[in-house]
Parts: structure tokens; sequence; C-alpha cells
């Protein structure tokens, strides 16, 4: 796999998009001199893609939304297929006791993440995705210290709810409060240009915390290719590492989730690892990996920010990287997918 050293050399060339060549466990990191031919080859629909990266000052909710609101102003109504923001989006995220987010906690639909995520979808003519700390219902089990769930929603073009979707694989900040999810969740036929959608949150692409490489399980990525997903959204408030705290851009956590989501762009890597419960459809080539993070520090927890797009192409054996964010940027960027 490579070293940090070996993907800084040649982002500090450059500030245009990085495109990997990936040749089993060994991925390097070259400069474009033109356009990757994978578009022309394995790509006939447009896709725009829009997200907002920015540091979501704790339990201001209503500063948060002002602050999105004022990164959107220039977006033309209808330049957008999909815009994501992050996990928790407007709560901010480290809620140390249950009593710490209870009145932060939002009902499905009628929540103020969910009110947000119906009008500016339906002002711009997109799907959104945005994170929000969810209220469990009154009837259902409330295991142990439990008040809330992780969630995340998608609205549609209409301002219309198309559904829900709680984390599955906790975070230790979850743990004080957080009843996980029982899955991950897909949602088909959405638009001719998304198709179908696979919506996961933060440590959902890593299963198993303690192993920090491949070979791994990589069941966010296997399920999202189980369900043939033309994009795979992945909403974070993925933390700093240290060693890259003087870099432009979080490069480990880069790598990591790129090699969380091998499925997509590998049929035959020694590092696969077998999810018999996910089968890979042979007919399924690209998917489009979203990973939309937070950026900023909160009660002395530094995120990574360093959002990235990516295209992934199993029959090259390939990922390109569309588009990145620094660790510190905020505000909003959206790409075309031709």
């Amino acid at each position: 796999m490579p070293t940090v050293s070996s993907i800084l050399a040649p982002i500090q060339r450059t500030q245009r998009a990085i495109v990997p060549l990936i040749n089993h466990r060994s991925p390097f990191f070259i400069i474009p001199r033109q356009l990757s031919t994978m578009a022309s080859q394995i790509n006939n629909r447009r896709l725009r893609i829009g997200m907002v990266q920015y540091d979501p000052k704790i339990t201001q909710v209503e500063a948060n939304m002002k602050r999105v609101r004022a990164f959107l102003k220039d977006v033309e109504p209808g330049s957008l297929d999909l815009l994501c923001l992050s996990e928790m989006a407007l709560t901010g995220y480290v809620f140390p006791t249950p009593n710490d987010v209870l009145p932060y906690l939002e009902d499905p639909k009628t929540g103020v993440t969910s009110q947000f995520c119906a009008e500016i979808a339906k002002e711009f003519g997109c799907f959104v995705i945005g994170g929000y700390p969810e209220k469990l219902r009154e009837d259902e089990e409330h295991p142990g210290n439990a008040v809330g769930a992780n969630s995340a929603v998608i609205y549609n073009p209409n301002g219309e709810r198309v559904g829900d979707y709680r984390k599955t694989n906790m975070y230790e900040a979850d743990l004080p409060w957080v009843k996980p999810g029982t899955g991950f969740a897909h949602f088909p036929n959405l638009s001719p240009a998304l198709q179908d959608l696979t919506l996961g949150i933060c440590m959902d692409v890593n299963p198993m915390p303690d192993v920090m490489s491949l070979p791994a399980p990589c069941e966010l990525a296997s399920f999202a290719l189980s369900k043939r997903s033309r994009v795979l959204v992945l909403l974070c408030a993925w933390l700093a590492n240290e060693e890259d705290l003087q870099l432009r851009w979080c490069l480990s956590n880069i790598e990591f989730w790129i090699q969380r989501t091998l499925p997509l762009w590998s049929k035959d890597s020694p590092d696969l690892v077998s999810m018999s419960e996910y089968p890979a459809p042979d007919d399924h080539d690209e998917t489009i990996l979203v990973v939309c993070n937070r950026t900023g520090t909160e009660r002395g927890t530094k995120f990574a920010g360093s959002s990235i797009v990516v295209r992934c192409s199993r029959s090259q054996g390939k990922y390109e990287i569309i588009g990145i964010l620094e660790t510190e940027f905020e505000g909003f960027r959206s790409w075309t997918i031709e």
C-alpha cells in the first residue's frame, strides 16, 4: 500500500485532481497529462455532485443552517443531481452523555434537519442527503442508555422524503447515546443520473475498528456492489490523524477510505475478502464513491475534512479521484462526471 510520502509528493506539485493507478496491493499516484479515457468507455450519463464541507458549531443549529445557506447562495437551481451534507450536519457530533444530546434529537420527517433538507432539495431541484441525531420512538426498544440514533435522511427534488438510514457500525463517540441501525440502506431507481444509491455513515465503512489495513471485510462496498449501486455515499465526522496535521489533506484517511472500497475497483486483488452475503454481480462495473466529511475542532476533537469524489471501475482495476477538498476547507464544491 502507498506511504504518506509517496502520496504527498505529487499532490504538492499540483492542485489538479489526482489520478491513482492501481496495481493490486500497490496504488501509486501520478499527475494527469490528460483526462482518463475511462469516462468515455464506461459512463454515459452525466452526474452532478455537490457537497458542503464545513465546521458546524456544536449545538448552534440555527447558526449552522445560516452558514450552509451562505455556502449555497451562488448555486443555480437545476445545476445539481445530488447535494450532500455531513454526518450530524447541523447539530455537531460530539455529545458525551445522553443528557447532552437530548435537546437536539430530531423526529424523522418533522425535525430541523429533515425540514432543511426538504427545503433546499426543492429549491435547487436535486436530491439532498444530510445527517442528524434521530429521536427514538417511544414504542421501540431503548437498549442501555440509548436515546437516539445517528441517522441520515434523503429528499428528492420535489422536497419529498425518500427515506432514512441509521448508522450501523458505531464509533466510540456514538456509544454513550446511540442505538445502532440494523443494516445498510439502498435506494433504487432515484433518477436517470443517480440510478441506485447506497448510503452509509462514517464507521459503516470499517466493521473492524482494530484492523486498519487490508485484507479486511469491506462490507459497505460489497453491499453497494451487490445492489448494483451507481453511487455510494458516506457521510462522515471522521477524525484527523496526527501524522497528517501539517498537510493540506489527510492523506492517510483518503487512503483508508479507498482501501475499504476495494470491491468497487478490483475483481482479483489478493486482499479481497469473500462476502458471501453480498455476492458481486458480473454486470456492474462503475460506482461513484462520495465521502462527505466535516472539518474543524469540537470539544477537543479535530476532524479531517478531505472530502472526496472517486470514480471506481472494476473491469479496469482502477479508481480515479475526481474531486478532493483540503482539510481546512469550508464551503460548497461540485463536480460533473460525464
